[in-house]
């Protein structure tokens, strides 16, 4: 497994920014086909309940992250110009080329010598990007900005009623600079499972083409396209309970500290019952490890974590300084966690994208 420890770097600031409209499952029940049994039923033990997606098809996760980008930079009172590094962390980017952070680079007002690429993840994107940012500053940068989101509404088909009513819109920021701080990571990945969690068509093993646009009912009861997204929720949840608590005991493990000494669990919000299940094996309650994010926000990929963040906890990273446990699990298949320290960070409650 790859174990990774710096000493130099830690998060200055969180933004997250999600979809201008909120629908609700009691709205969208029809149109999945749920009877009331059914949506009691989903509503318990998924946790469905609301989420926040963009409300126009002009509206791109770079439009999340800029918002998002932009209120950060203000409340750190940084210039853009003194960003060393800009990431992109999503499954949606603007093109298929050329990067999406490279446009934001431009948007943003950043430097052109500022280093600036994007990063194909989602579940664990979070955790990766992050590691990313720290080994950049690890290597002498001085401020690198990460932005991660997806407009997951894009990729669930309206009639998909197995993933669309998890899937929500959102776009972090998260400002890295150097500062002393020890921080630890772990990542992991297995494509043997890569059919698991999927959109088939639309690269360049499968091609867009008319097949590929055309809605078919599926064997799980779903309808949708093979341009959009397919989950096996039973193989997910299985690797999920199979992997992420052993990678806690494993991290922290490496970093030579115990379950007490962490504030925060913070995890990638796949959806509740996965949650539940994870809380209870690691024996950590709800009070240190949220689960609310998916019944308000819906599935935000890899803005989940930041999403998490500045939905629930604003007010403790905000004030005090926080040792936090965050993981990411899922597409790929990849997992990865880290334990961070942040003191008194610019974490302000989540916002709504404004047109």
């Amino acid at each position: 497994m790859a174990k990774l420890h710096f000493k130099n770097a830690s998060i200055r600031g969180i933004v997250t920014t999600v979809g201008d409209k909120k629908v609700t499952i009691d709205e969208e029940a029809s149109k999945f086909g749920y009877d009331e049994k059914l949506l009691k039923r989903v509503k318990k033990s998924m946790g469905f309940n609301s989420r926040y997606v963009v409300s126009s098809e002009d509206i791109c996760t770079s439009d999340l992250c800029l918002a998002s980008a932009k209120k950060l930079l203000s409340g750190c009172n940084i210039e853009a110009k003194s960003i060393d590094a800009l990431l992109m962390v999503t499954q949606t980017p603007d093109y298929k080329a050329p990067s999406t952070a490279i446009i934001l680079q431009d948007r943003l007002g950043c430097s052109t010598d500022t280093i600036a690429y994007d990063i194909n993840l989602g579940c664990s994107g979070f955790i990766n990007g992050l590691m990313s940012a720290y080994s950049l500053i690890e290597s002498g940068l001085n401020r690198v900005l990460l932005c991660v989101g997806d407009v997951a509404s894009k990729f669930a088909y309206e009639k998909d009623k197995n993933l669309t009513p998890l899937m929500g819109d959102a776009g972090s920021a998260i400002l890295i600079e150097k500062s002393l701080s020890d921080s630890y990571f772990i990542l992991h990945s297995d494509g043997s499972g890569y059919e698991h969690l999927i959109i088939p068509a639309g690269g360049c093993r499968y091609p867009c083409n008319e097949e590929a646009l055309t809605p078919k009912e599926r064997g799980d009861g779903s309808i949708r396209r093979d341009v959009d997204m397919y989950m096996n929720g039973a193989e997910i949840f299985n690797f999920t309970i199979k992997v992420v608590p052993k990678m806690f005991d494993e991290l922290l493990e490496f970093a030579g500290k115990s379950k007490d000494e962490i504030d925060y669990f913070v995890l990638h919000q796949a959806n509740r019952y996965i949650l539940q299940n994870i809380s209870k094996r690691i024996g950590v309650g709800s009070d240190r490890l949220p689960m609310e994010t998916v019944s308000t926000y819906g599935n935000q990929n890899s803005a989940s974590i930041p999403g998490t963040i500045n939905g629930f906890l604003s007010d403790k990273y905000s004030s005090k300084k926080v040792t936090s446990l965050f993981a990411g699990f899922g597409i790929g298949l990849s997992w990865g966690a880290c334990i961070v320290e942040s003191k008194n960070i610019f974490a302000p409650a989540i916002e709504q994208y404004k047109i």
